[in-house]
């Protein structure tokens, strides 16, 4: 995809620190720091990074992205699928070994500007407000967003520290 086919949009978000970014496209801003998500970079690699949503507010609610802009997992390199999937593999792996959850839902789709891959996780409290499954990530969100409390912000942030350290300790870049 060439550069000219997304630029000339420019958007702006609040993220839930209270912080205003403007980008042409998140993903890419994110890529070359140019938005500062909360956490900061729990992960970056040659072809992805790892980081919390900057908007949803659900400590363990993280994002794997590819640098490079692309809007689907067809449209990645090999390299870049295999970074990509091992990356996921072990933001998984730390978020259950870490205490955060026992379960993830991974969701992707093509309709965003820039490939990205949510790794949401299943806290207690989703499934007893709402339940369990994909059909409830709406509601999650929309109550995340409008109930969100200064713990939660410090949760997040501290969930992402934990992250962080777990990759420099546990992660093998092929």
């Amino acid at each position: 995809m060439k550069e000219d086919d997304y630029s000339g949009n420019l958007n702006s978000v609040v993220d839930f620190l209270g912080n205003t970014w403007s980008f042409e496209c998140m993903g890419c801003a994110i890529a070359a720091k140019g938005l500062e998500v909360p956490g900061g970079i729990l992960y970056e690699g040659k072809h992805v990074v790892l980081v919390t949503d900057c908007i949803i507010p659900i400590p363990g609610f993280l994002i794997v992205q590819a640098k490079r802009h692309v809007h689907s997992f067809a449209e990645l390199s090999d390299e870049e699928r295999k970074e990509l999937g091992d990356v996921m593999a072990c933001t998984e792996r730390a978020l259950k070994e870490l205490g955060i959850t026992k379960q993830v839902t991974l969701v992707q789709e093509e309709r965003s500007k820039h490939f990205h891959v949510w790794v949401f996780p299943a806290l207690e409290w989703m499934e007893q407000k709402f339940g369990s499954g994909v059909k409830y990530l709406d509601d999650i969100i929309t109550y995340a967003k409008n109930n969100v409390t200064e713990n939660d912000r410090k949760e997040i942030v501290v969930v992402a520290g934990k992250v962080k350290e777990y990759f420099k300790n546990n992660f093998l870049a092929s």
